[in-house]
Order: structure tokens, then C-alpha cells, then sequence
């Protein structure tokens, strides 16, 4: 399922506001048409994921072979590339989840970023972040006992406390 314009444009501001693109831009050093194919792709893949989501057949081997795959045709870190389609994947899941089942919310990821592994007590830079450290974090946000898109929440209240809203 492709996504639609309205949807596209939701998630370009979201992609802004979080500053994904400003660190991913980075490495393609202002390279306007590998940043553009970079949205292509990442849009192809969460309007595949929300698809998968609406229908309640996502699982979480959906999430880390679309993280793979981005990852590898855009050449960017697989840290990078879980921070894209996680936080997608994320609002997503909040615009839409009252038409959801709740089964998918445990399908979901944390998306990781600086505040995140903080938190957790990880100094590592996302760029440097393989498919098994990612792993290995992401079981230990769920053993925490709540599903990993709720510890998500460090970053939102951090970021609405910045902005002097909380």
C-alpha cells in the first residue's frame, strides 16, 4: 500500500521536527538527490508497515528487514535507519490507534536516540549502532515490563520540557 499525500506530508513534518533528516542529511553531505531517494524508499517501506499494521499482521521480523533494507540501499548506519522508520511507525500508531488492535502495539520498537540510550545508560553514537546491539536493546527496553514504544516516552517528555510545555 503507498501512502498517501496527506499522509506523505504528515511525515515529512515529522521527520523535520524530529531532526531525523537534519542527522541523516549529514551523511549524505547535502546530496539532495540521495536524500530524495532516501524518502522514496522510507516511504515505500512504513506505507508497506502501516499497511501490514492496519490489516494486524505486523510482526517484528517486518520492522527489522524494512530497518535492513533502508539501511542498505540508502547506506546509512542501521541505527540511522531505526530511528526513521521507528518514529513513524510510532506516530502512526498514535493517529491511528483507536481502528488498531492491540496486539500490534507490542509489535512496535522503541526508536532509539541519544535521550533513549541516556537513559539507558548507552554512550553510543546511533551511526555506530549494528543490528545486534539494536537487538539487544530493544529486549532490554521489553524487559522492563511494558511495551517498548511506551519508553518512548522519555524522549517526548524530555523534548516537551525543552519547549517549556511541561
Amino acid at each position: 500500500m503507498s501512502l498517501t499525500t496527506e499522509q506523505k506530508s504528515v511525515y515529512l513534518v515529522i521527520l523535520n521536527a524530529t531532526m531525523i533528516l537534519r542527522s541523516i542529511g549529514k551523511t549524505f553531505k547535502s546530496n539532495r538527490r540521495k536524500l530524495k531517494a532516501f524518502k522514496k524508499k522510507l516511504f515505500k517501506e512504513v506505507g508497506n508497515l502501516t499497511s501490514r499494521m492496519e490489516r494486524n499482521i505486523l510482526k517484528e521480523k517486518d520492522i527489522i528487514a524494512s530497518i535492513e533494507r533502508i539501511s542498505k540501499s540508502s547506506k546509512i548506519s542501521f541505527g540511522q535507519s531505526q530511528k526513521a522508520i521507528n518514529v513513524l511507525l510510532k506516530y502512526h500508531y498514535y493517529l491511528y490507534k483507536r481502528f488498531l488492535k492491540n496486539r500490534v502495539k507490542a509489535e512496535l520498537h522503541c526508536p532509539l536516540d541519544s535521550v533513549i540510550l541516556d537513559k539507558l545508560g548507552i554512550w553510543e553514537s546511533l551511526t555506530k549502532i549494528g543490528k545486534e546491539e539494536y537487538l539487544l536493546i530493544q529486549q532490554t527496553i521489553l524487559k522492563k515490563k511494558f511495551p517498548r514504544i511506551n519508553f518512548d516516552k522519555q524522549w517526548d517528555m524530555q523534548h516537551l520540557q525543552d519547549e517549556g510545555i511541561l
